[in-house]
């Protein structure tokens, strides 16, 4: 079973999220899940109390036996069809059959008494640790008799799996084969596991709790725990499914008091977590006691005890959940778990993204199963071209937009099949191709190309009229009314960065913590292809947010324009992929605090695409200023020439039209100003743009 440790993890939606705070490895989830369904049930908690006393009765009439025959009877061996299923994104949870076929290797060496560490095990247990006959192998004909590996992919987001919610819904008959479901993480009630406390390794159902041939009646199990040793939680898991409880009794919470788990030659226990200390010691209830026990949570399991095994056994035997049809023999030649044939694979592929823009490059990788792969085809509309039609691993560009099919056909001398799916092409133009600034003072609407996700159904991004960094307006999160871990999304055009080398992206913000316990996130985000793949490029904390601008206050947050803070994206490391791409959007994610949510607010202003490399030198070196801004009706633009220069600006307003723009003109050196009379134009925000020897510079212009 898996070392109880602190990971850090990250969350994948797609996204590649910065790392999480640590969270704890919860090894066993089994007593909560069954606890769920006794609540919902009354019914089921007195099928499952009538189950055990059949078990417990069924183990106490195999050990009768035994003594009876003094342990000389030739034991049957068990054989328990298995069929593993993979719910991925196409995501790391995805994993091989190799992997698979491994960790069942070691739960089979687990039940065997043929782990390499049996050796170490403490004297006083070590000789009831022995061999259970009992034998798991993957299942070579599914339900409908079929060829299969007894490996099955399948693309499905309940790899974010829910033990409340979610059902089960690829289970084959339970009385003929174990199901073993493969899934990226597990939770108790929320798919984002905030009340789950931590990470689940894996979690079942003990005979009896479902009627029999229910599809519940399956092992649900995490990703990251199946290669090595770590496969031993499986053991753990199968373990329950024959019907052992943990080593103190029917909790999973270990170390509170002496518990018993109805087993002859397991001593009474409390347990233990994340700990081995020496047998010989134990948790103080009896000595010795069984620390290295699989269905204990210690941190060197290592053995089951005869006891376990004879209670294995006896399930195995019983008619309670259908187990006693797994191993007869009709059914193993139902399942085919001796068959040899080749089956033909499955045609599986995926893209790197299910959004491209047009022009973009597309990677597509075969990920077929249940049978090698002799041939593959790949094969495309919309005007693709693929590089290589029958490579694992190649990429495709599309000419046109629109709804694209992507199909694999793959073969091999069994037969061929052929999976399809869709790809939606965009225009791979950028909303921006030149200097660009925005400050929201178009009115309460959004400005052209913006776009918002609203991840709460409730109030999202909005425009704030009470003053911004410049003007007065600003987009906005009212936190006080965002429940927990809700995440709100502001996108931005998209701006052609390969054409404007050395540009600059920035942006202001202001945000004040509700309390120092509130963290809140600001996650700014990236996508080179349309917005099919989104990478995080900046992530502040909360605390980094608050300080130096709002701070930490109760009372709801209006920021003064000194209190907004500037941020220069295109400085940070994590953006340089995205300087030399010719479509690139932005997006602003705001994320509610996960624990107490309803927190303060949050402001976003003045986002600048810079297309000018060195503009803050330029203007320096010209000694560039705009007097007075804001103005009622004129303003001058102020400059001091070193050497005669080329002169030329224009104003446009916010959605880029020109309103007006001087032609170009030689002034000599030395200290210029040019009046620009705006007493026409009605209030509002203009952007002037100011070229000298072609170089520019952009400034905001505020018409009172």
């Amino acid at each position: 079973m898996k070392k109880i440790s602190i990971l850090f993890i990250s969350f994948l939606m797609g996204i590649a999220y910065a790392q999480e705070p640590s969270q704890q490895i919860i090894p066993c989830a089994t007593y909560e899940a069954m606890d769920m369904v006794f609540q919902s049930d009354p019914n089921a908690k007195v099928r499952y109390d009538a189950a055990q006393k059949e078990l417990e009765e069924a183990y106490k009439n195999y050990e009768a036996s035994l003594k009876l025959h003094e342990g000389k009877t030739t034991a049957f061996q068990y054989t328990v069809p298995v069929v593993f299923h993979v719910l991925h994104t196409n995501g790391p949870e995805n994993v091989s059959d190799a992997t698979l076929i491994n960790a069942l290797a070691q739960v089979n060496k687990d039940f065997a008494r043929q782990g390499s560490d049996t050796g170490t095990i403490y004297a006083a247990f070590k000789s009831l640790y022995i061999n259970s006959d009992i034998v798991f192998m993957l299942a070579h004909k599914d339900p409908s008799g079929n060829c299969t590996s007894g490996i099955v992919h399948y693309y499905n987001t309940n790899t974010n799996w829910v033990q409340a919610a979610f059902p089960y819904p690829y289970t084959w008959n339970p009385t003929r084969y174990l199901n073993i479901y493969i899934v990226k993480e597990i939770c108790a009630t929320a798919p984002n596991c905030s009340t789950s406390g931590g990470i689940i390794v894996g979690y079942t159902y003990k005979p009896g709790t479902w009627s029999s041939g229910s599809s519940r009646d399956a092992i649900v199990y995490n990703y990251q725990f199946l290669n090595g040793l770590d496969a031993r939680s499986l053991s753990h898991e199968i373990g329950h499914w024959l019907n052992l409880s943990h080593t103190w009794g029917n909790t999973n919470n270990p170390g509170v008091s002496c518990g018993d788990d109805g087993i002859s030659d397991t001593p009474i226990t409390k347990g233990f977590f994340s700990t081995c200390p020496n047998s010989a010691t134990g948790s103080g209830c009896t000595t010795p006691e069984n620390v290295e026990n699989i269905m204990d949570y210690s941190s060197c399991p290592k053995m089951f005890t005869t006891g376990q095994t004879n209670a294995m056994r006896s399930a195995l035997a019983s008619g309670v959940s259908g187990r006693n049809n797994l191993s007869s023999s009709s059914n193993l030649i139902n399942t085919g778990v001796n068959d040899t044939a080749t089956c033909k694979p499955i045609a599986y592929g995926y893209p790197s993204s299910y959004t491209v823009c047009t022009g973009s490059t597309l990677t597509i990788t075969d990920k077929s199963f249940n049978g090698p792969v002799a041939s593959r085809t790949w094969a495309a509309t919309g005007g693709a071209t693929i590089a290589n039609p029958s490579a694992s691993v190649t990429t495709i560009v599309f000419a046109n937009m629109g709804v694209q099919t992507v199909s694999l056909t793959t073969c091999n001398f069994a037969g061929c099949t052929t999976h399809t799916f869709s790809v939606n092409v965009l225009n791979g133009a950028p909303n921006v191709t030149g200097a660009y600034m925005e400050s929201f003072e178009g009115g309460t609407s959004l400005p052209p190309n913006w776009s918002v996700i609203n991840g709460s159904g409730g109030t999202t991004w909005q425009v704030y009229t009470g003053g911004g960094a410049t003007g007065s307006n600003a987009m906005f999160i009212d936190g006080s009314i965002q429940p927990p871990g809700v995440q709100e999304t502001l996108e931005t055009p998209s701006y052609d960065f390969l054409n404007n080398p050395g540009a600059t992206f920035t942006f202001k913000y202001a945000y004040a913590q509700k309390s120092s316990s509130h963290a809140d996130k600001l996650i700014v985000q990236a996508s080179a292809d349309c917005g099919g793949t989104w990478t995080n490029v900046y992530q502040p904390s909360a605390t980094t947010m608050a300080s130096g601008s709002g701070g930490v206050t109760s009372s709801p947050f209006y920021p003064t324009p000194s209190q907004y803070k500037l941020y220069t994206l295109t400085t940070n490391p994590a953006f340089n992929p995205f300087k030399t791409k010719p479509n690139v959007k932005i997006r602003f994610v705001f994320q509610e605090d996960a624990t107490n949510g309803f927190g303060n607010n949050f402001f976003l202003d003045d986002i600048n695409f810079s297309t000018v490399s060195g503009v803050n030198e330029l203007t320096q070196s010209v000694g560039f200023n705009l007097t007075p801004n804001p103005t009622n009706g004129a303003f001058n633009i102020k400059f001091t020439l070193s050497n005669p220069s080329d002169i030329q600006y224009q104003l446009t307003d916010i959605l880029g039209k020109t309103i007006l723009k001087s032609h170009q003109q030689e002034y000599e050196m030395g200290e210029h100003a040019i009046e620009v009379n705006i007493h026409n134009l009605p209030q509002g925000v203009y952007f002037l743009q100011f070229e000298i020897n072609n170089q520019r510079i952009v400034r905001k212009v505020i018409k009172e």
